[in-house]
């Protein structure tokens, strides 16, 4: 077992020296700091839960990590950072962003200098770099996002796998057996183990089909346009798929309920349609599409909550993983199965598209739009 007394070795300094540099209970001089930092991550040092202490000189910058991809959602992304930015001020820090898509050298170089007095985590992925970062660092760390393992790293996110699990309930009262799932783009499964509030809410929807006998086809919006929208539509319907789970973002969405227009598919008439770990707000509003929501302003304020307390020298006492009930908002877009049809998706609809069923007003819809999911 690697103790601070290997980590001082290895650096050349004294045991006094490294607490302090991992406690911050005194100021070391930065070279010093940088070679201990290096040191303990060269050895593989994890400080102690606890060890941390309020640092005697304060920078007042806390560091987001929160990369960008070249599928990030630009809605989603600056969402949260508004969000963290906000709340990080009413705390008195300014905040640092990090971008860096492989964001763990960046992460640890910024922690040598000690220019920041906290560190969160945003964009989470299963398997992520940084974590081995935080594991060996002297300031506090918080996830917004849960990882695939336990790192010792307090943890806050909506519980996906309930929520996955809410949604086959839903559909499965209402008689539905047979479904399609859109996912994002495949690289956002495979980065790193998968971005992790996507991973979890995949396997939740496909296990808790799978205990319900409910088949579900699966597709991916790596192509997003209008031809591949309607191409996707156009299997479901052939499939047989009486209901759509999406986890594409709100662009998408919009264009989903575009083609569905054009195409004179009813919302839920023809076809049940969810949205979930998304924030589509206000779009999910506007288009009255069923959503169960990322929540954005609960999570930073809760993830910024909890880094203050740590870099304030509280020791942290609750759970690892601190995981928030998802939130239902009901807007009409699921129904019951459409009856058996034997034309195909492509034949000319005798119907035309009625705007009523997707576009409800305010007033038909009063007092559905949040609800609580309660398994």
């Amino acid at each position: 077992m690697v103790g601070i007394k290997d980590v001082a070795g290895k650096a050349g300094v004294s045991i006094s020296t490294v607490s302090y540099v991992m406690s911050g209970k005194r100021p070391i001089s930065p070279a010093t700091r940088r070679r201990v930092l290096a040191a303990a991550r060269e050895i593989g040092y994890v400080p102690a839960p606890g060890e941390h202490a309020a640092r005697a000189t304060r920078t007042h910058f806390v560091a987001l990590s929160s990369p960008v991809h070249d599928s990030t959602s630009y809605t989603n992304y600056f969402t949260y950072f508004l969000h963290f930015l906000r709340q990080a001020r009413f705390h008195g820090y300014e905040t640092l962003l990090l971008t860096e898509e492989n964001g763990g050298e960046q992460l640890a170089r910024l922690i040598d200098t000690g220019l920041v007095d906290g560190v969160v985590l945003m964009d989470v992925n299963m398997d992520d770099s940084r974590l081995a970062v935080a594991a060996a660092t002297g300031v506090p760390f918080v996830s917004i996002g849960l990882p695939g393992a336990d790192t010792g790293i307090p943890c806050v996110d909506i519980d996906f796998t309930l929520m996955g699990g809410g949604i086959i309930d839903r559909l499965d009262r209402l008689g539905h057996s047979r479904i399609m799932f859109i996912g994002g783009k495949h690289v956002d499964y495979e980065r790193g183990g998968g971005a992790n509030y996507l991973v979890r809410l995949r396997s939740a929807l496909l296990d808790n089909a799978r205990r319900r006998n409910i088949r579900v086809d699966e597709q991916y919006t790596d192509e997003d346009d209008f031809d591949a929208i309607e191409t996707i539509l156009d299997m479901a319907m052939l499939n047989g798929d009486t209901a759509i789970v999406s986890q594409g973002g709100p662009m998408f969405l919009n264009s989903l309920v575009a083609v569905a227009r054009k195409n004179g598919i009813r919302f839920p008439a023809d076809l049940s349609v969810i949205s979930a770990g998304t924030f589509t707000d206000p779009i999910g509003r506007r288009l009255r599409i069923d959503e169960y929501p990322l929540l954005p302003a609960d999570l930073c304020r809760m993830g910024v909550d909890m880094i203050v307390r740590l870099m304030d020298g509280e020791p942290w006492r609750g759970d690892r993983a601190t995981l928030i009930p998802p939130v239902y908002q009901r807007r009409g877009s699921l129904g019951a199965p459409r009856e058996p049809e034997t034309r195909s998706a492509t034949t000319p609809q005798a119907h035309p598209y009625d705007p009523t069923t997707t576009m409800r007003s305010s007033n038909d819809n009063k007092g559905a739009d949040d609800d609580l999911f309660q398994p």
